[in-house]
C-alpha cells in the first residue's frame, strides 16, 4: 500500500495531539464531551479522515475492479477458466484478498482453490448480490481459508439478471497491518473499527480483530459502544483495563463502520 504524503502529515497531526493532550487531566465524572483545545481536535479529526481513508480506498479499489470485471466477455462466458487470470489479476493488484466466483446455487471458485467444494448460498449477502445489488463491509470467517474478511461482492448480469457473484474476501488482519505501517501511531493511542453490530472490524490490536466491543471492558464501554453505534460521530469517553479512555469517532460512508481513535483521558 502507498502512503500519500497527507496521510503521513495526518500521523503528526495525532501525535501532537496525544502528546499536546498529556497536559490535561479531566475527572472520571468528566462529561463525555472534548476538553482539548478545538485546533487540537480538528487535528485528531482530521487523522482519523486519513485512517478512515486508508481503510476504505483499498476495499473500494477492489470494489471498482470486480465491478469492471464483471462487464468483461471472459466473465459474461461464465467460464472459470477463462475469467480466473482477470480475477488473479485483480487479486494480486488489489489484495491482500481471495477473490472468486461464485453460481447461482451458491457454490464457487477461488484463485488460489479452484472449485473449493464449499457454498455460500446461506451467507446474508449473497441473496442481495444476487438480485443485483453490490455488497460491501459484511464480515465474515471465509470457509475457504478460514481467514477473519470483509466482503466485497458484485452481481455478474448477462441479458438483465444475474449470473453470478464476483466477490473478495479482503483479509482484515493484513489490511489493518498496513494501515500500521503507513501511519504508526503514538503509545497509547488505538484504532480501530466496528461493524453495525458492535462487531471489531479492524483494530491496531490485530488480535481484537471480530471481537465483541462490548465484550471487552466495563459498562461505561458498553454504553460508548452504543452510542458510537447510534450516533453518526462524536466524542465519547469510557473505563478500559481500568483507565478512563477517550474515542473520536466518525462513520464511513463506504462500509458504514464506525472509525474510532482512542487515547487515555488523562493526557
Amino acid at each position: 500500500m502507498k502512503t500519500p504524503l497527507a496521510l503521513i502529515v495526518m500521523t503528526g497531526l495525532v501525535l501532537s495531539a496525544a502528546m499536546a493532550n498529556q497536559q490535561e487531566s479531566p475527572g472520571a465524572d468528566t462529561p463525555a464531551q472534548p476538553n482539548a483545545a478545538p485546533g487540537r481536535l480538528i487535528d485528531i479529526k482530521v487523522a482519523l479522515s486519513g485512517l478512515t481513508a486508508l481503510a476504505d480506498c483499498p476495499i473500494q479499489s477492489m470494489a471498482n475492479a470486480l465491478s469492471v470485471v464483471a462487464g468483461s466477455a471472459e466473465t459474461q462466458s461464465l467460464d472459470w477458466d477463462r475469467m480466473k487470470p482477470l480475477l488473479a489479476a485483480v487479486q494480486e493488484r488489489f489484495g491482500p484478498a481471495s477473490v472468486w466466483f461464485a453460481r447461482p446455487d451458491g457454490s464457487y471458485f477461488s484463485v488460489d482453490k479452484g472449485l473449493t467444494g464449499k457454498n455460500l448460498k446461506d451467507r446474508p449477502y449473497f441473496a442481495r448480490v444476487m438480485a443485483g445489488e453490490s455488497s460491501i463491509g459484511e464480515l465474515v470467517v471465509s470457509r475457504s481459508t478460514d481467514g477473519n474478511t470483509v466482503i466485497t461482492a458484485v452481481p455478474v448480469k448477462k441479458d438483465g439478471k444475474s449470473a453470478g457473484v464476483l466477490g473478495a474476501s479482503v483479509y482484515l488482519d493484513k489490511l489493518a497491518q498496513n494501515i500500521k505501517k503507513a501511519t504508526p501511531l503514538p503509545d497509547g493511542v488505538v484504532f480501530y473499527a466496528l461493524d453495525s453490530k458492535g462487531q471489531v472490524a479492524l483494530h491496531s490490536q490485530e488480535e481484537r480483530i471480530f471481537q465483541e466491543a462490548t465484550q471487552l471492558g466495563s459498562p461505561s464501554l458498553t454504553a460508548a459502544v452504543h452510542r458510537m453505534l447510534a450516533d453518526g460521530a462524536g466524542v465519547v469517553t469510557y473505563e478500559f483495563e481500568g483507565r478512563q479512555q477517550k474515542a473520536i469517532f466518525q462513520t464511513s460512508p463506504l462500509t458504514g463502520w464506525k472509525f474510532v481513535i482512542r487515547f487515555p483521558a488523562d493526557r
